[in-house]
């Protein structure tokens, strides 16, 4: 975004840059050289014969005296041929510096200045070849073609015989060859200077136009004005270089189209900046262009009446479009349209200045400005376009604002349905833990209290089996309600808790209990239903060794197996097991099960002497999964 209101800014800042150095160069020529107009002689009026002949005409030759500017048409209507002027002036003495005349513009196609009977230069020539903008007609004379006394300075001109032709002679000035060419400058400066200044003006906003475009490249507005200035400045680049070349259609059409090719793309794009587009006028306005371009070739040559028509044409549809503009821009009125209403206005006083100067609204010798619209449409254009840009980065920024508060309220949101979510899956894995620990413990426990009812109810025990049958279940219900407490995954702290409750046990069997826990990694799932189970599987494993083993030693070593797994290992001196039957009599299906359920695997070994060896394998990452209670009391063997 900051490189498309830099891009804009420079656009816009090259226009002013170019505009400003032009003005600059303009005051400069025409502050040159206070009074040395005075030393300058204006010729208005001149003597005319028209004759066939290209040899200057002698006294006796029918001179007619005429008013300068002259105008064939109008006191020679509908015919053609070679036409000479003479202007006769005394000089006291021959100028020791060089002297020039300058005639404002060369309104022929074939002319030859002579100074007593001497060639100057003609249409042929450097200086006489005429811009097409007003560009003057400055011709050096050297002290040595001067004399003391009467000197004559001769036009010979070609005019056509069409009525409507604008041929003739303009006001000649002569003097000092300095002043002359400073008089001359000022119009070289509002003509030539200024359409290569124009071409130069265009040549940069195209690129960076289309530099801009890049960037953003649905806006098609920036695109067509990029390739309006392109083309335009391309055109003006080819006048230059094949002006002096024979290829007079080609010069004929490059002139055309450095008149008329930015009216089109002017209106259309205009049109386009206050919302209208219509792809089939657009169709018909291109096509109006290509025709009004073109003419020369298929006429074969400039014609006077069509390049009237061609300006009355564009002038309409400039005005129309700023009626356009101004009807369908949205109220209250932006000051870019009112620039651009304004421009293209201007723009058609500029065009319609050709059919003034013929209509004999304007001096013929005034300077021509018509090439001065294509600043008026760069300026107006490119302050639409720059707005265009300050209105799309405030809407980038509002949208910016905006979605930066919806991303906010929906991170908000997804926060809170994601916190509601997680406290429903907590919610929920304590629901599942409580479901299994009360259905281990309801099958455990449950099944010590039946079994100590039913020996009450016999009455074969004494009351000191039923104190003992009433720790025990008592002992069982302290290890389901260590189960329940935090782990944060610490096996040993598990193991600690177990073996404090085990201690009583132990100690009234007489066995010796030897127990080693290393360092052991953290466990992941170790939650209150897989430490239940763990509790379950070691308590049965140790509970056979005193009960049913007969074992007098027994030892539990814990430690880290490999990289993933942990190993808890049970050996006893007590009686092994049956080859035929391992496992038999201590549950071993049941604990197995229990195992499997959270991802632990268990193997039992008997030593060829008698003893047990129990090893009990966890991963670091047991399996939390509800797979349903496994049946059977804590300690087996008292139920």
């Amino acid at each position: 975004m900051m490189r498309t209101t830099a891009g804009a800014l420079s656009h816009t800042i090259a226009v002013f840059l170019g505009c400003i150095s032009f003005l600059q160069g303009f005051s400069l020529v025409r502050g040159a050289e206070p009074g040395a107009h005075q030393s300058v002689i204006v010729f208005d009026r001149a003597e005319f014969v028209l004759s066939d002949a290209r040899a200057a005409p002698g006294d006796e030759a029918d001179w007619q005296s005429t008013a300068l500017p002259h105008e064939w048409r109008l006191t020679h209507p509908g015919r053609g041929g070679i036409g000479w002027y003479r202007i006769r002036f005394e000089l006291p003495h021959v100028p020791a510096n060089a002297q020039a005349i300058m005639i404002a513009h060369a309104r022929s196609y074939g002319f030859a200045v002579f100074v007593n009977e001497n060639l100057l230069g003609d249409s042929g020539g450097f200086i006489a070849r005429s811009s097409g903008l007003g560009t003057p007609v400055f011709l050096s004379i050297p002290p040595s073609l001067l004399r003391d006394g009467e000197n004559v300075i001769r036009v010979r001109m070609n005019a056509s015989s069409a009525g409507i032709a604008m041929h003739g002679l303009g006001r000649v000035d002569f003097g000092g060859a300095r002043a002359v060419r400073n008089k001359a400058s000022m119009a070289i400066q509002l003509g030539f200077n200024a359409e290569r200044s124009f071409v130069a003006l265009l040549l940069s906003a195209g690129l960076i136009s289309l530099f801009l475009w890049f960037a953003r490249r649905n806006d098609r507005v920036m695109l067509w004005f990029s390739i309006a200035c392109l083309s335009w400045s391309v055109a003006g680049v080819l006048r230059h270089v094949l002006r002096w070349s024979d290829l007079l259609l080609l010069d004929s059409v490059l002139i055309t189209y450095l008149r008329y090719g930015l009216v089109v793309p002017a209106v259309i794009l205009c049109l386009r900046t206050v919302g209208l587009r219509h792809a089939r006028f657009e169709v018909i306005l291109g096509l109006f262009l290509m025709t009004e371009i073109t003419y020369p070739l298929w006429l074969g040559m400039v014609n006077v009446a069509a390049i009237l028509g061609l300006d009355i044409a564009n002038t309409a549809l400039l005005l129309a479009g700023a009626a356009v503009v101004l009807y369908a821009a949205p109220r209250p009125l932006r000051w870019s349209d009112g620039i651009q209403i304004a421009a293209l206005i201007l723009m058609a006083t500029l065009m319609f200045e050709g059919v003034a100067r013929y209509l004999g609204w304007i001096d013929v010798e005034t300077p021509v400005f018509r090439h001065f619209h294509v600043p008026v449409m760069l300026i107006a254009l490119g302050t639409a376009i720059f707005e265009r840009h300050v209105l799309a980065m405030r809407q980038i920024d509002r949208m910016t604002v905006d979605l930066e508060r919806r991303i906010e309220d929906k991170t908000r949101e997804i926060e809170e349905n994601h916190a509601r979510v997680e406290q429903a899956k907590r919610e929920h894995a304590l629901a599942l833990e409580r479901q299994r620990i009360l259905a281990d413990m309801g099958d455990g426990l449950g099944a010590s209290l039946t079994g100590l009812l039913r020996h009450v109810q016999s009455g074969g025990s004494g009351r000191g089996n039923i104190e003992r049958r009433v720790q025990e279940v008592l002992q069982e219900m302290r290890i389901a309600i260590d189960a329940l407490q935090a782990h944060a995954g610490d096996l040993a702290s598990v193991l600690g808790n177990l073996r404090y409750r085990l201690d009583d046990m132990v100690l009234a069997a007489g066995v010796r209990l030897t127990w080693e826990v290393a360092e052991l990694p953290t466990i992941e799932g170790l939650t209150s239903s897989t430490v239940f189970s763990l509790q379950r599987i070691l308590v049965e494993t140790i509970t056979h060794a005193l009960k049913h083993a007969g074992a007098r030693q027994i030892a539990l070593r814990a430690q880290a197996k490999d990289e993933d797994r942990v190993e808890i290992r049970i050996e006893h001196d007590g009686a092994g097991l049956d080859p035929s039957h391992p496992g038999a009599g201590m549950g071993l299906p049941g604990m197995r099960t229990r195992a499997e359920r959270i991802g632990a695997s268990i193997d039992v070994a008997s030593g060829p002497d008698g003893g047990a060896a129990f090893s009990l394998v966890l991963p670091l990452k047991l399996a939390t999964a509800f797979a349903g209670p496994v049946a059977g009391p804590l300690v087996p063997g008292y139920a």
